[in-house]
């Protein structure tokens, strides 16, 4: 308990010292943020909240200003030593900036503040890297960001990478000749399963391998842009969006927040597609936030989520968010079960 008393105190201290007012907004909604490997928890008639970013961004529509909040957020079958199906996130909008390190540079000093406030040892140093130079260094795909399904296939071939093991689903969705599927789901499917199999089979292990660093990775394709804007850089077509890892264990996602409703809209239509093709339910979009993009419209800004569960677990020296867990029917199941 009091270990979460300093920890929340910190991130309260450090946000507001930034100028930041604190919202809370309803844990239950009418839809979540559509999302092709997120599946929301149903609390009928609506959903339960699997992040509180669109009511958030309807704020911000709204004239407020820069703003954060520490959200009880829900995602079902998320459970392991580091996942939970329900956990904390920590999320801000800084309004009148588009620049992802001011909010990094948000990201580095929280870490620090918590990891202050549990008596750990923080990172000794941050890294910048651009996720598509490490694909290539990793794999020897050279890629611009925006290449269709087959031109990824094919690519594969060319540079002699194993499709079976990272594009195996995309493979066999171009050998099934009966399976019609469009372009655009096609190739969000192609990129999704290369980014899985890659942060899996190279990534990840060459975090671990890091040693007590904190790094964030940025230039993602724009194929996986999410709510995020893209433009092209140096010839690639990027996603202006980041992640922060600490310890080898991915903690923060950042954006350069997409302000366009008409290209939001697609882009979850799109995400939807991809749902029905990997046989999982369409989710609601939701048509306010879409409407409030147009008028009154998000202004700029960039934005952070930030899973603090993971990031206490870290601050303490654990490994298991059981470790510092609060849910006395989660720890104590038998006790609890016996009274």
């Amino acid at each position: 308990m009091e270990l979460w008393d300093q920890c929340l105190a910190a991130v309260r201290t450090e946000l507001r010292g930034q100028g930041m007012a604190e919202v809370s907004t309803p844990v239950r909604v009418d839809a979540p943020a559509v999302e092709p490997y997120i599946d929301p928890i149903a609390a009928p008639p609506k959903y339960l909240a699997t992040s509180p970013e669109l009511a958030m961004k309807r704020l911000l529509c709204r004239g407020t200003r820069s703003i954060f909040q520490i959200s009880h957020v829900f995602r079902r079958a998320e459970i392991g030593a580091q996942h939970s199906e329900e956990f904390h996130l920590v999320e801000w909008y800084r309004v009148g900036t588009t620049e992802l390190d001011v909010v990094q540079a948000d990201v580095e000093r929280l870490v620090a503040g918590v990891f202050a406030a549990a008596g750990g040892t923080p990172p000794t140093k941050w890294m910048h890297v651009q996720f598509l130079n490490l694909l290539a260094q990793h794999t020897g795909l050279s890629l611009r960001g925006d290449e269709s399904a087959p031109v990824l296939l094919e690519t594969c071939q060319q540079r002699g990478v194993n499709q079976q093991l990272y594009l195996p689903g995309t493979t066999a969705m171009f050998a099934d000749t009966t399976n019609a599927v469009s372009e655009q789901v096609a190739t969000l499917y192609a990129w999704t399963e290369l980014f899985s199999s890659f942060c899996d089979r190279d990534l990840d292990p060459w975090l671990a391998k890091l040693g007590p660093v904190g790094v964030h990775i940025s230039g993602f394709p724009a194929v996986l842009a999410a709510l995020s804007e893209c433009s092209e850089v140096g010839g690639r077509h990027l996603a202006h969006r980041f992640e922060s890892h600490v310890f080898g264990v991915e903690l923060a996602n950042g954006y350069r927040e997409l302000r366009d409703p008409q290209v939001q809209a697609n882009r979850f239509a799109v995400v939807n597609g991809l749902r029905r093709q990997l046989g999982q339910v369409s989710l609601p979009i939701d048509k306010p936030f879409i409407s409030d993009l147009t008028s009154p419209g998000l202004p700029a800004c960039a934005g952070v989520a930030l899973g603090l569960d993971r990031l206490i677990m870290l601050a303490a020296g654990r490994g298991c968010l059981a470790d510092i867990c609060l849910d006395v029917a989660a720890v104590e199941p038998a006790q609890t079960a016996s009274r």
